[in-house]
């Protein structure tokens, strides 16, 4: 066998080699972001806030948790970083993705980006739009009873 066809013959078994890999995806790196991780890093902000339930979006990109006293933490990776914050009233608005189990949340005060934010099931989404609006029912200031108000009168 001469050395040129040696060559090629090397030159074709590792770029169907490379290729293998690529499509297999055994080339991407994996994201093992789990719910562990999400507890650690908002406690690391807010150490007095006990966590109750946590829901990862489906890229592990964002956390959404229910604290023990009913409001709603939010954490997002951030490359190696996160960033996290208490959602409290004034600061987002919520849409309900029509296509994909998630919702579209801006967030009105901050630099924080918004965005979509896709869960696993429509069930996820719908639990973490229930403690958002709950977070927000709690901190708004209470109304009075109209009918209430009538027997005063």
């Amino acid at each position: 066998m001469s050395l040129g066809v040696l060559v090629v013959l090397v030159t074709f078994g590792v770029l169907l080699v490379i290729g293998a890999v690529h499509y297999t995806s055994a080339s991407r790196e994996s994201d093992n972001r789990d719910p562990g991780e999400a507890l650690i890093e908002f406690a690391r902000a807010y150490p007095g806030e006990p966590v109750r339930s946590v829901t990862m979006t489906k890229d592990g990109e964002a956390s959404f948790l229910r604290l023990a006293d009913g409001k709603t933490g939010f954490l997002q990776a951030m490359g190696r970083h996160y960033v996290a914050r208490l959602i409290v009233p004034g600061t987002l608005s919520v849409e309900v993705l029509e296509d994909k189990p998630g919702l579209r949340i801006e967030f009105n005060d901050s630099t924080l980006r918004g965005g979509e934010y896709v869960f696993a099931s429509t069930e996820q989404a719908a639990e973490v739009s229930l403690w958002l609006v709950d977070s927000l029912a709690l901190a708004s200031p209470k109304f009075a009873d109209p009918e209430e108000e009538e027997g005063n009168a």
